[in-house]
């Protein structure tokens, strides 16, 4: 049975505020409780976190780091985006899409067999050396050195986690993998956003935000992205220990101008061009939220 919260923002500037500040703390509780868990677990020497686009990952990842931290363990945080392959060497491998740019939520995109020899190196306890994904460039690159202890924590973040190949090598040493995603629906102004949904919106303003991605490219990449979650995210949920709902009622709302400011830039003749009215259509009812009534630690920062 879907979930929703059905949301009625308050009118009042202050009220609306207060509604936004007990939003955020009520998440990270929840974010806490699931933190604090897995801060004591016994022997813990690899951890999980994964989830869709846009779920919140980052923030998830400070909260980890902070509490493990804060319980006598050095914590090294590797993100599996640093496996990329380089991009010249994706384009030159024969593909059956060769009409689509470079997918890199796919799991072919990962250097599996790098990932392992690292993964094994640091449970051994040997220096070694992590790779860099250079974005701007498309080329990995040499990183820093790590040198482990024995009670140093390695924090696997990245939608790939959950990939059948990468998960088979975290699972070598004690192991524990935490989901987070938009689980809950919203339902406002007598319309009715999914989970997916949602996660596009942030998606949409967090790609022009922070990576100079406009909304038409966004728009491109999507139906690729969601063909991945179903193949290689979704059905494979089970192996995760621990889950966190990451949808925020008042987002609507917040994610509202930036979307009314970028989705009118998209072509008339773009193939999503219909997709950017209809959106703009569904949201043009709902008050906005100023962006400035966010907390300091808020989920929000993620994405605007």
């Amino acid at each position: 049975m879907k979930k929703y919260y059905d949301v009625i923002l308050p009118t009042d500037p202050k009220e609306l505020r207060e509604y936004v500040t007990n939003c955020d703390r009520a998440f990270e509780s929840a974010l806490d409780d699931v933190v604090q868990k897995v801060a004591k677990t016994p022997d813990l020497r690899m951890l999980g976190l994964t989830g869709p686009t846009c779920s919140g990952k980052t923030t998830a990842a400070k909260k980890l780091t902070a509490c493990l931290e804060a319980h006598g363990h050095r914590v090294h945080l590797i993100s599996i985006d640093d496996f990329y392959y380089d991009t010249e060497y994706l384009r030159s491998r024969p593909r059956t899409d060769s009409d689509s740019a470079i997918d890199y939520d796919s799991e072919s995109t990962i250097d599996i067999s790098l990932l392992e020899r690292t993964t094994e190196s640091l449970l051994a306890g040997r220096p070694t050396k992590m790779p860099r994904f250079n974005f701007r460039i498309g080329q990995r690159e040499d990183g820093l050195t790590v040198n482990p202890d024995g009670d140093d924590v390695f924090l696997f973040e990245g939608i790939q986690v959950l990939y059948p190949s990468v998960h088979k090598i975290l699972q070598g040493g004690s192991y524990r993998s935490i989901y987070i995603s938009p689980e809950y629906g919203i339902k406002i102004c007598q319309k009715s956003f999914e989970p997916n949904e949602i996660r596009l919106m942030r998606r949409l303003v967090r790609d022009q935000l922070y990576r100079a991605s406009n909304a038409e490219f966004t728009y491109y990449l999507w139906d690729s992205v969601r063909k991945n979650e179903e193949a290689s995210i979704f059905p494979n949920l089970s192996s995760c220990h621990d889950f966190i709902n990451s949808t925020m009622p008042y987002e609507i709302g917040m994610l509202k101008p930036f979307l009314e400011a970028m989705l009118p830039t998209v072509s008339k003749t773009n193939p999503h061009r219909k997709d950017a009215e209809a959106l703009l259509e569904k949201i043009a009812d709902i008050d906005p939220v100023p962006h400035e009534y966010i907390t300091p630690t808020s989920l929000y920062k993620e994405f605007i």
